[in-house]
């Protein structure tokens, strides 16, 4: 079987790195083009780019994208087409139905409510609810999936992520907090510049507590070290003694995952799937600056840790996504 997957585009991020556990399920990476400022995510496999495709609403370049998509369905003739994120999802679904292929689309997170305008928010819910007519619809965490089903009135299926880490150099740790002037506690932020991360919010928490505020994904935040785009995530994620998540809205961020992976205590907001993920293994609550004092004991920071390591590796192992997407396939064919 074929399995033709899109993507609005390869940038660094957590859909990508779904995909990377899923590999084995992938055919071909479809993807359009990078907005400024982001970095291409590296990927093994066959790819093809669409140039037109991008995540910016552009009706010229969207209609280009489409026919574009299209083409590319009908030269590689795949079995399933699984899309990922809003612009993917919407040409690649249509794309798909033209050409007579079945289609998944997966929301890895949504934008269909808190995240527009009202008249925004509502011109794409009455989007998605035609499109889920004619697809299969899947999230990545329960709680996300049953927000979907009432906006969409469709069903929806949970595929959960799998996760894996290289292991870090052992001497990552000192080398990185060197650099950084040996704090005394270091508090990470892993995410996109995006207002809805609200890495300021964190950086004032983290300040307010005795950390150092470290953001890795984007390049300038205030009050915070700010390191970009970096390369071997899971040596920052080593060198930090506690993994923070602040954004308003989620669906299943993958940087609480790598976190647990690397045995970092994680304080999160409850939005979207963080409670599922997190289990007993973190903080779940509005309350940042408490949850950082309370994480200010290192045999508490180091228990979470263990459970969060444990846990993850129980419950979302990378080789299990798969099979579990083949199958979904399958059903579908």
């Amino acid at each position: 079987m074929k399995v033709l997957h899109v993507v609005t585009r390869r940038n660094v991020g957590g859909i990508v790195r779904f995909l990377e556990c899923g590999s084995d399920a992938v055919d071909l990476l479809v993807h359009g083009t990078l907005e400024p400022g982001e970095r291409e995510a590296a990927w093994a496999g066959p790819v093809a780019h669409v140039p037109s495709l991008g995540r910016s609403v552009r009706p010229l370049q969207d209609r280009l994208a489409l026919r574009e998509l299209t083409a590319t369905f009908e030269r590689e003739a795949p079995d399933v087409v699984h899309t990922h994120a809003s612009k993917a999802g919407a040409l690649g679904r249509i794309a798909a139905r033209r050409v007579g292929i079945p289609a998944v689309h997966t929301f890895h997170g949504h934008v269909l409510r808190d995240y527009f305008g009202a008249l925004r928010s509502a011109a794409y819910r009455i989007v998605e609810r035609k499109l889920a007519r004619h697809s299969t619809v899947t999230a990545t965490g329960p709680a996300t999936a049953a927000e979907l089903a009432v906006l969409l009135d469709a069903p929806v299926d949970v595929v959960a992520p799998g996760v894996s880490l290289p292991t870090p150099d052992p001497e990552a740790r000192d080398r990185w907090r060197h650099g950084w002037g040996r704090p005394e506690r270091v508090a990470l932020l892993v995410g996109r510049p995006a207002a809805v991360k609200q890495a300021d919010r964190f950086a004032a928490a983290a300040r307010a507590t005795g950390y150092l505020p470290v953001v890795a994904g984007a390049s300038h935040v205030h009050g915070a070290l700010a390191l970009g785009v970096v390369d071997r995530i899971e040596e920052v994620y080593a060198a930090a003694d506690v993994v923070v998540c602040a954004s308003q809205r989620e669906g299943t961020p993958y940087a609480i995952l790598e976190a647990m992976w690397s045995a970092r205590p994680v304080v999160a907001h409850p939005v979207g799937d963080v409670e599922w993920i997190l289990n007993d293994a973190g903080l779940s609550t509005w309350d940042l600056e408490g949850a950082l004092r309370a994480l200010r004991d290192p045999d508490r920071r180091a228990d979470f840790g263990r459970r969060g390591a444990h846990q993850v590796r129980e419950r979302f192992p990378a080789a299990a996504l798969a099979p579990r997407l083949r199958a979904l396939y399958a059903s579908i064919v």
